[in-house]
């Protein structure tokens, strides 16, 4: 071979060379651009992790103490802890002994006590209770005032209720997990009045507003809220015998549209059961409601600083309703949705360390 063509044939092999390590460079640019968008896309929805907790029950039991507060700032300071943090707390009501005590409303001081949680973006979420509608000079009755200033603190509850109930009753949604979350108000007054119905009340106003929210969502997951059980566990209420016919057609409405979770306080105890055919309706109505087709979890955790210990419970209720009613003991429940699955880890303690005592599952 002459000298040119050797030249020639080495610049041939080094241009190709620099075109094979040219191509190389691109290819690897172009797989390290994937892994990149790949890392930084959002987790799939189907695969999305979402903590919420809930409790209820804070109250204290005089006038001098409006708020459990010996009670409630530990676990205040135990959901600062969980990991991962969750995205909202929901309380279910009785937060405070009067709404109205000491010449002022005990609804910011009950807001103030998270507001180590809501400062690191943890919202806060309010369902109101009876004891929420209490005057200090006035043994009972409801007042008007006290849920119009609780509508007025609690501001951050959204607004989209009926006219009147805005953040009473209103709802929400988690479209990464497919959830749907509703907060009904059971004692909703247009004005004083001295008629106690403590075991709760859903007039058709707020019904016609649940059943439209629920048409326009196709969520997976879906959560009540409100702070009266449906089903009494303790004989520490007399609501337990005369139950309002609306909160059958309330359970036979989201037994219908196979809701998650009701979850409730009021009872001053820790009870929890999945609600299905072998359960009657309370009461029966006539004519009788038909057997409950899905599984619905009554999930009741009513006490983060009320009354510790309940009333008496039935051994064989306590079994078959997974009761808890330790004295100095006091609860609350973790919420994690994942794909088809939601997961409850409920807590109890005291003023100390709080562990996990019951866990469940609901999958979809």
């Amino acid at each position: 071979m002459s000298y040119f063509l050797k030249v020639k044939s080495r610049m041939l092999n080094s241009k190709l060379t620099i075109a094979a390590l040219a191509l190389l460079i691109i290819i690897i640019a172009l797989l390290d651009s994937c892994n990149k968008s790949a890392s930084e896309e959002p987790k799939i929805e189907t695969t999305a992790k979402f903590r919420f907790v809930f409790l209820a029950d804070s109250r204290g039991d005089s006038l001098g103490d409006a708020i459990d507060t010996t009670a409630l700032n530990p676990i205040i300071r135990r959901i600062d802890t969980l990991k991962p943090q969750p995205t909202f707390v929901v309380f279910g009501g009785d937060m405070c002994y009067r709404g109205f005590m000491g010449k002022r409303y005990t609804f910011q001081e009950f807001k103030n006590l998270f507001a180590k949680l809501t400062q690191k973006g943890i919202t806060l979420y309010t369902a109101i209770g009876n004891h929420e509608l209490y005057h200090e000079h006035a043994s009972y009755g409801y007042f008007l005032v006290n849920q119009q200033q609780f509508q007025s603190t609690f501001s951050e509850n959204p607004s989209n209720g009926p006219t009147g109930y805005e953040r009473l009753a209103y709802s929400f949604t988690n479209a990464a997990t497919s959830s749907f979350f509703a907060v009904l108000d059971p004692y909703f007054v247009y004005e004083d009045t001295m008629h106690l119905n403590m075991g709760g009340h859903i007039d058709s106003t707020q019904m016609t507003w649940l059943k439209t929210q629920v048409a326009q969502t196709s969520a997976l997951h879906k959560f009540l809220f409100i702070h009266v059980p449906y089903y009494y566990v303790d004989n520490d209420s007399t609501e337990a015998s005369e139950p309002d016919t609306t909160l059958t057609a309330l359970w036979s409405y989201i037994d219908a549209n196979k809701f998650d979770v009701y979850a409730c306080g009021h009872s001053h105890l820790y009870a929890r059961r999945t609600v299905d055919d072998s359960i009657a309706p309370n009461p029966q109505t006539t004519p009788p409601t038909p057997a409950w087709k899905n599984k619905v979890v009554q999930l009741l955790c009513g006490t983060c600083g009320a009354g510790s210990g309940g009333g008496y419970v039935d051994p064989t209720v306590r079994t078959n309703w997974n009761v808890h009613n330790d004295h100095n003991t006091y609860y609350f429940s973790v919420v994690d949705i994942a794909g088809k699955t939601v997961t409850v880890n409920s807590y109890k303690g005291y003023t100390g360390a709080y562990t996990v005592f019951d866990t469940f599952s609901v999958t979809k």
